[in-house]
């Protein structure tokens, strides 16, 4: 399982008196940095005494786009996601966002383009639900300008988009899993960071919380955000994705639609032979996607 990034808190400083009119200070929060491309060329990243954990991978993130990045444990997804959200730094290759280097990027400006939505917390913090979500201001706030209207404004639409208004008062350590993992998300969105990098999101939650969360990513990249999202669930990426990458010892070894990747001569030599295929009618009823279970016979 992969453990948060640390995250900076959210400040218990008083708010500033904010001159703006109201509807500018609704303007500011609601706006959404322009999405740009996140692009990975010839990454490669090894752990000590280990093989290459991610190999050479090329990968390119356009605006507007849900790629979601399969493939068996130990093939390099979370490793590969990590170092395109600056977290690791790979041993060769580049990573660019809007054709600048991300390493060039104050962790401010960073936070401001591009949101890690992790698979857990390393602790869970004894705040409430808006306190912790208001971290996600970071990059909006400095020591001259502490948080205020334009902040709270950005908190109240992150937890409204995430549909976790109704547990902002109460603490995270009294929420379900599936409730914190829509927090996170909510974190990520008051950030206005319009590309977001979410490591297994559905791990350890029930199936209607799996859907809950996926139909919220596709929601905002519907908006106009970029996502790429690590996950071992290929019927979901089935559902959801505009693209799906297939990773395997540390490479991308197919990469395209739903119907291009989910096949027995793609999945198999991958992971193995106990794999039954079919087809399912897609959402809104516009041909079919397909779907993929383990089977032992």
């Amino acid at each position: 399982m992969t453990d948060a990034p640390d995250m900076p808190p959210p400040t218990d400083s008083p708010r500033t008196t904010d001159a703006r009119a109201p509807h500018e200070a609704t303007t500011e929060a609601t706006t959404v940095a322009p999405t740009e491309v996140l692009r990975g060329a010839g990454l490669s990243h090894s752990y000590a005494g280990e093989v290459k954990a991610v190999d050479g991978v090329d990968i390119e993130l356009p605006p507007g786009e849900l790629l979601v990045v399969i493939g068996p444990n130990g093939a390099g997804k979370s490793t590969l996601l990590k170092i395109l959200a600056g977290l690791v730094t790979p041993e060769a290759g580049t990573i660019e966002l809007g054709g600048r280097p991300l390493a060039s990027l104050d962790p401010r400006s960073r936070a401001r383009s591009l949101a890690v939505v992790p698979q857990s917390l390393r602790a869970i913090p004894e705040v409430t639900v808006r306190h912790f979500v208001l971290g996600g201001r970071y990059g909006h706030l400095d020591k001259w300008r502490r948080h205020g209207a334009v902040d709270d404004l950005a908190v109240d639409r992150a937890l409204a988009e995430a549909d976790v208004s109704d547990v902002g008062h109460r603490l995270l350590t009294q929420i379900s899993g599936g409730q914190r993992q829509r927090v996170l998300i909510a974190r990520s969105l008051a950030q206005q960071a319009a590309t977001l990098l979410v490591d297994e999101p559905t791990n350890s939650l029930d199936p209607e919380h799996q859907i809950a969360v996926f139909s919220l990513i596709r929601r905002l990249v519907d908006k106009g955000r970029s996502a790429l999202v690590v996950t071992h669930d290929m019927n979901l990426a089935s559902q959801f994705a505009g693209a799906i990458a297939l990773m395997a010892e540390g490479r991308i070894v197919a990469s395209g639609a739903a119907g291009q990747v989910l096949r027995p001569e793609v999945l198999g030599p991958v992971y193995g032979d106990h794999l039954r295929y079919g087809t399912w009618p897609a959402p809104g009823g516009e041909g079919t996607r397909p779907y993929v279970v383990p089977w032992l016979e």
